[in-house]
């Protein structure tokens, strides 16, 4: 969850499950016992499962498709079944949002309204399958380890994404980061600090690099993330734990370690980021770093807004074959060359 909507993301999913209990009373029980199983049985939506296509705009592999009637919950056809259903609530979470009024002015009101819908889905998919009464009162009260996070997906019906969206909530500061067995960042939710970008191959930073050597717990005080720019980011502490034969969980601090008895603040990494020299990928242009680096992909930040993100997005962008005007893959249904404001 990236760091301004820390706060806002919870409390607007907070009102999405109040639409939620106004328009399917007494869904919320059955939501978590069998999400696809009971958003199947609604009128208002259709859900349909299709082959994942890489990365979207969403943080989940699906999508949601609003000129179809009744609206469409697109699941990725993942080998998890939780997957599958934390991604069909989270995009039931923009359905939510784009067709409640009170919803949609809260994101009218937020400057990255994108940004702040896909955290949302996140927190509310969460809550559903997670709800308070389910979180440990030791987590609830001095923040989650990654065995903690692991506990949470073996006591529960929750995804692994739902688990760490959950944990990340009662971090003081830090990521909670799900890989895959080759080190690579699959989902993060974080709080104050950049986590890796989904699909950043995290296998050689020390604490990623010893779980994946030995097969086991491990803990590291020294670690970082590593970012696409290549930069690393600053010193943590950092404890991992495998959810399964397939996938790590790793939380990240700066400080206060649920794991640890003592651990004091950790300093930056002490590299030069400030007054150091960068190119703009998309504008090509050199410049001085002078602002904090991008929330999402931790790459330096132009003075024209640039990032990795924006050549991201980009490279993802395709033209209308009737408009011919380049457009994100959000304005196109599935891999569809027609806009959505010409079909």
């Amino acid at each position: 969850m990236r760091r301004r909507f820390v706060e806002e993301a919870p409390r607007q999913a907070q009102a999405m499950l109040g639409v939620i209990e106004r328009i399917h009373p007494g869904c919320l029980a059955a939501l978590r016992d069998d999400p696809l199983g009971e958003l199947g049985r609604w009128p208002d939506v259709q859900v349909v499962t299709e082959p994942e296509v890489g990365e979207g705009r969403c943080s989940v592999a699906g999508s949601y498709r609003d000129r179809t009637d009744p609206p469409t919950l697109v699941v990725g056809a993942s080998r998890s079944y939780r997957r599958r259903g934390f991604t069909g609530l989270h995009e039931l979470g923009h359905h939510l949002q784009q067709t409640d009024p009170g919803l949609g002015q809260a994101l009218f009101a937020t400057q990255d309204s994108e940004a702040f819908e896909d955290a949302a889905c996140d927190a509310f998919a969460a809550r559903v399958l997670l709800p308070e009464g389910e979180i440990p009162e030791n987590v609830r009260l001095r923040g989650p380890s990654a065995t903690d996070v692991v506990e949470l997906f073996q006591r529960s019906q929750a995804s692994r994404e739902a688990c760490c969206v959950r944990a990340a909530e009662y971090l003081s500061g830090g990521a909670v980061v799900l890989l895959d067995r080759a080190g690579t960042a699959v989902f993060s939710s974080s709080r104050s600090l950049v986590p890796p970008a989904r699909g950043s191959d995290q296998s050689r930073t020390p604490l990623i690099e010893r779980a994946l050597r030995t097969g086991a717990m491990a803990q590291h005080d020294k670690t970082y993330v590593e970012y696409r720019s290549g930069r690393a980011g600053d010193v943590v502490y950092g404890q991992a734990a495998w959810c399964d034969e397939q996938y790590l969980v790793a939380v990240l601090v700066p400080d206060n370690a649920p794991w640890l008895k003592y651990s004091v603040p950790r300093p930056g990494t002490g590299g030069t980021w400030y007054g150091s020299q960068s190119v703009c990928e998309t504008c090509g242009e050199a410049f001085e770093v002078s602002a904090p680096p991008c929330e999402q992909c931790g790459d330096a930040t132009c003075p024209e807004g640039h990032c990795a993100c924006t050549s991201a997005r980009m490279s993802r962008d395709r033209a209308c074959d009737r408009c011919f005007l380049v457009l994100a893959p959000s304005r196109f249904d599935g891999t569809g060359r027609i806009c959505r404001d010409c079909a």
